[in-house]
């Protein structure tokens, strides 16, 4: 028997006469940060807005969802539409851009995901309907300073072939029992990231940097199989510095399994490994 309400309607009955033009429809769109590693560098995609708003800002690809699609679906499409990548990239739901007054056009509320994939992934990357071009980026968080109070971070966008650069200066303030964050783009800047993509972007920085090891997300970045020496190499892009060898080789052993092959480096042969994704549910890491 079928549940009724307090009116003693049935599911198929209320919904005869609701009125969906009751609220106001907000837009929404799925927004993409995508970082591969190349040349020992992190990279993220950004393509250059064709029209208005934000007009020759440089963004974060993305677009509308379709009524009838999961925004898991909107992702991939775009992914594919963006990046040709159709299959075995890493992206997950980071953040919910969702101020009333962030898109002039009309209420916008935008799914950000970040997205990671080995630089063999990309094949081609093109604007699209409303991107006037499209780009890789190499970005850096820096620390500049930390203490009780917060902390000052230089987040660093460069397009090095057509001397583009965009830099934000991240201030995390400690409040009672959270952290305020606020960014102020620089002077030395020579474009800008349009909207409050910069807010999106210093997450995702966050996120890689704070995690790239300790949950395996780093290895979204490399091929299936590698050395443990290109994994060090991927670390260090993402975290912008060196690192001991030997305590990253510790560390990280316990996330692989042995393929039991080997391959040349530099005259020598190297043992190759993959990620172990149960690592987490084993019983020394819980």
């Amino acid at each position: 028997m079928d549940e009724v309400n307090k009116e003693g309607e049935t599911l198929q009955q209320f919904l005869a006469h609701y009125d969906e033009t009751k609220y106001r429809r907000p837009s929404n769109t799925v927004d993409m940060i995508l970082m591969t590693v190349y040349e020992g560098k992190l990279k993220i995609l950004l393509v250059k807005r064709g029209n208005h708003p934000f007009l020759h800002d440089w963004a974060l690809p993305g677009g509308f969802v379709n009524f009838e699609e999961d925004l898991d679906d909107a992702v991939e499409r775009e992914l594919a539409e963006e990046t040709h990548i159709t299959k075995h990239t890493y992206f997950r739901q980071l953040y919910t851009l969702g101020n009333a007054d962030r898109d002039p056009r009309t209420r916008i509320i935008s799914t950000v995901y970040l997205s990671l994939t080995p630089e063999e992934n990309i094949k081609d990357t093109k604007a699209g309907d409303d991107a006037a071009d499209t780009a890789w980026f190499t970005i850096s968080k820096v620390t500049e300073k930390t203490d009780e109070r917060g902390r000052t971070s230089l987040l660093t966008l460069e397009e090095e072939e057509q001397g583009i650069r965009m830099e934000y200066r991240i201030y995390d303030k400690a409040m009672h029992n959270y952290i305020e964050t606020r960014s102020i783009k620089q002077k030395s800047s020579n474009v800008q990231l349009a909207a409050d993509h910069i807010k999106a972007i210093n997450m995702a920085m966050d996120t890689v940097q704070n995690r790239a090891a300790s949950t395996g997300i780093l290895f979204n970045l490399l091929p299936k199989e590698c050395t443990m020496r290109q994994m060090q190499n991927a670390y260090e892009a993402v975290i912008g510095h060196k690192t001991d060898t030997g305590n990253f080789r510790r560390d990280i052993k316990r996330m692989l399994i042995d393929t039991g092959k080997k391959k040349k480096v530099s005259g020598k042969m190297a043992r190759l490994y993959t990620f172990n994704p149960m690592f987490a549910f084993l019983e020394e890491n819980l």
